[in-house]
């Protein structure tokens, strides 16, 4: 395994070392995947399937919480993290000090580090006062803001600053953009504090985020439409992604709507599903055109029961799948698989995996390599499929203990291997492994890192 991992590394290197192009999403040839899905640790090939947990899970089919429990849950994520908004509650006029200042944080945040444009030259200080601070203008916030509203019309990325090109914190590295929040998906409701001087961007509130949005990839409307269109019935994609089409044909694909994604419901024939999708008229104006889905597609009218067995073959759904920091790449990182994972079931899950932690019961916390007794008696605590084990920049889920190895299923972009060194080998996707991966580094297995143990329930 090793000597495999090695030569897709390598392959990568290779690939990532030239020159790519300056954008929020990477074009030309995306790296090259591992060969997926991997075979981790001590994984057998029957572990790579939902089936083989749900059969030794517990009570697979018990409910865990019902719609107005999760509702109720829903509502204290609102009130405790402060990260997850609901925007139909927010405030329509509001300071717009606040603003200012977290715009100018963000800002300064980037421009106070060592960072690199893709062709591995350092960006000067200077590219941020000429190039970027002109565009955000700050200084015509007014001391008090009118809130606008809107809708993501598709899936589009949430920026630090109103900027497309990729920031890089080390050389050759532009898989990681410094600049990239995360994806927000179609139908999101946003609220809208600001816009860029050249009108191109747009400074937003999504329920789990806040940053920069192109402004060509939202559509405005009062707020009480988007309430009523989001209160009526809906799909909810419940496959990795699915195909969004502009006829009933299903010939004219629109876009892929990604695993989470709400979708208000016009009606339903023998072939396809039709919703509803935002659109900008030639006057500017917002308005609502039919879609269509295949009646073929991995959808739920509403949301889904929430039982382990849903959530495990939920999360296996995503084996293989692509990692992708913030969203980049189409893909996920560990914390937005865990969002993707839980959105189906309606549960509001924040989208930074310190916020994630905090949902629902806390069952332990530790400090890194300390306590493995503590910790393993706090994980064989948890419910298989809903549990949640963080480490101090990863989330992952429980699966079960075998052979007393607790495993996982998680999103992650590589495995250090070297106890002197950075030396990595490239995962970059959703994965099955045994909490010792990791544990020939000199930072220590996954199971020697994790620093809570909490429950979705």
């Amino acid at each position: 395994m090793p000597a495999l991992f090695l030569r897709y590394f390598l392959i990568v290197c290779l690939l990532i070392s030239g020159t790519p192009p300056l954008s929020a999403q990477p074009a030309g040839p995306l790296p090259e995947l591992p060969p997926g899905p991997l075979i981790l640790t001590s994984v057998v090939p029957e572990q790579l399937n939902p089936e083989y947990w749900i059969a030794r899970h517990p009570y697979p089919d018990r409910v865990l919480k019902t719609p107005e429990q999760i509702r109720e849950m829903n509502k204290e994520i609102h009130a405790m993290i402060s990260q997850r908004v609901d925007i139909f509650r927010m405030e329509t006029r509001r300071s717009g000090a606040g603003i200012r200042k977290q715009m100018e944080l963000e800002f300064n945040a980037l421009r106070g580090r060592t960072l690199y444009f893709t062709d591995n030259s350092r960006v000067p200080k200077s590219h941020f006062d000429v190039k970027i601070k002109p565009i955000m203008q700050t200084g015509k916030v007014p001391e008090r803001i009118t809130m606008q509203w809107g809708i993501a019309a598709r899936s589009t990325s949430v920026r630090a600053l109103p900027y497309d090109t990729v920031l890089m914190e080390k050389l050759n590295d532009p898989e990681f953009d410094m600049q990239q929040f995360s994806k927000i998906k179609p139908w999101t409701p946003v609220g809208i504090f600001h816009t860029s001087s050249d009108g191109q961007w747009v400074y937003l509130q999504a329920p789990y985020i806040r940053g920069w949005v192109k402004k060509k990839d939202i559509v405005f409307f009062d707020r009480e439409t988007i309430r009523q269109k989001l209160s009526a019935s809906f799909l909810v994609v419940t496959g990795e992604s699915i195909p969004l089409f502009k006829d009933a044909g299903l010939s004219q694909f629109d876009q892929q709507a990604s695993m989470g994604t709400i979708l208000p419901l016009a009606g339903s024939t023998e072939n396809s599903h039709t919703i509803w999708m935002p659109r900008r008229g030639a006057d500017g104006k917002g308005f609502f055109a039919r879609g269509f889905v295949s009646r073929k597609s991995d959808v739920s009218k509403g949301f889904l029961s929430f039982t382990p067995r849903n959530v495990i073959r939920q999360a296996f759904k995503l084996l293989g799948a692509r990692y992708g920091w913030g969203g980049t790449y189409e893909g996920r990182d560990c914390s937005g698989f865990i969002q993707d994972v839980f959105l189906p079931f309606g549960i509001a899950m924040p989208r930074g995996s310190k916020e994630q932690a905090f949902v629902g019961t806390q069952i332990s916390h530790f400090e890194p390599h300390q306590d493995p007794g503590g910790k393993a008696a706090a994980i064989r605590a948890g419910i298989p499929g809903v549990t949640l084990m963080r480490m101090p920049s990863h989330q992952m889920i429980f699966l079960g203990e075998l052979n007393n190895k607790f495993y996982a299923i998680h999103c992650t972009w590589a495995e250090r291997i070297s106890m002197t060194s950075d030396e990595r080998n490239r995962i970059n996707q959703v994965v099955v492994s045994d909490l010792s991966l990791n544990g020939n580094s000199y930072l220590g297995s996954l199971f020697d890192r994790i620093i809570s143990v909490s429950e979705v329930n």
